[in-house]
């Protein structure tokens, strides 16, 4: 049975190998602190946390922490109900002629301007510290 098992073990090992690469990386010790930190924070481990970081940036996108995903996607909900609620009044206005039409692009601006500041935010948010998503 041992045998077998290192045969099989060495096929394994010989297969992998042709799958995927290993790398290893050096960091400082604040460095390792701070990604620990890090990945602590989301729940994962750090050489995973490091590769999602790296695949990331490959790919021109920036890591959003899964905090940070739920809190936007609530801001998220929110500005889709408030855009909702200003396409019935617009439409409420249409059928009864009851805003101004500067009165329904003043509408749209506040909508505009909510956009921006959820924008904002979430630049900003993604681009503080680690340490700062926590509230």
């Amino acid at each position: 049975m041992d045998d077998d098992r290192k045969t099989y073990q060495r096929r394994y090992r010989q297969g992998y190998k042709g799958q995927a690469k290993r790398v290893n990386l050096t960091l400082s010790l604040a460095e390792h602190r701070a990604f620990a930190r890090a990945a602590n924070k989301e729940q994962k481990k750090l050489a995973s946390y490091i590769k999602e970081l790296a695949i990331a940036g490959l790919d021109a996108q920036a890591h959003i922490p899964e905090a940070l995903q739920a809190e936007l996607k609530t801001l998220r909900f929110a500005v889709l109900n408030i855009a909702n609620n200003v396409n019935q009044i617009a439409h409420r206005s249409n059928t009864l002629r009851e805003l101004s039409q500067s009165e329904e692009n003043n509408l749209l601006g506040y909508l505009k301007q909510l956009d921006d500041v959820v924008r904002r935010y979430t630049a900003g948010r993604i681009l503080s510290h680690p340490d700062d998503h926590d509230h």
